[in-house]
């Protein structure tokens, strides 16, 4: 079994079967499905940096790249939202099917998309000005970054920004912000995609 496969296999098996299964109900809650609607983010940025280092190549060819890359990122997600559904059901299971909301699933699979695409291609500008490594080095430094200063607010916030926060973590909520993040990607997408043709033309 090669690198790759074993690879994308520990990584559905930790997320889509380990997780969920000592979750169990908690695996439902919108707010830890909506973190694993960013997982994309982080899984296609290793990739990205290799399919997309260099220059000299098609808009078309670019563009085609990095659609593919993100397509693979998404549907890697989607496979271990699924994974991790299916965990929870058959670990507790009462005769009907657990599932959140539909259009909970339907805005966290659009933003998925669109921050997957995001991230490819943030990773494939970087790329053009560094080497590929670095731009993984330099993405994985983003997120560890994001991670601390996520945390370091957590702790430190008041009680009362805290209980608004979770006023808005709720799944109507997430949903109107899945479909908005979304759409609000779908332009930078467009316009970064652009940008990095030009770059990987020069």
């Amino acid at each position: 079994m090669t690198r790759p496969v074993l690879t994308v296999l520990t990584v559905v098996a930790l997320f889509g079967v380990l997780v969920p299964w000592f979750k169990r109900y908690d695996f439902l809650d919108p707010v830890m499905l909506a973190a694993y609607f960013c997982l994309p983010v982080v899984l296609v940025a290793p990739m990205a940096a290799d399919a997309l280092a260099g220059s000299a190549e098609s808009a078309i060819d670019t563009v085609r790249r990095a659609l593919l890359v993100a397509f693979y990122g998404w549907g890697l997600g989607l496979v271990i939202v699924a994974a991790g559904l299916i965990t929870v059901n058959a670990a507790s299971w009462h005769g009907h099917l657990l599932l959140p909301a539909g259009d909970l699933l339907v805005a966290g699979a659009a933003f998925s998309a669109a921050a997957a695409l995001a991230a490819v291609v943030a990773t494939g500008i970087l790329a053009q000005f560094f080497s590929a490594r670095s731009a993984r080095t330099i993405l994985r430094l983003l997120f560890l970054v994001l991670l601390v200063a996520m945390v370091l607010l957590a702790r430190g916030a008041s009680a009362e920004w805290t209980a608004a926060f979770w006023r808005h973590m709720t799944t109507p909520e997430l949903t109107r912000g899945g479909f908005c993040g979304a759409a609000a990607l779908a332009v930078v997408d467009a316009l970064a995609l652009s940008m990095l043709a030009r770059v990987r033309r020069a």
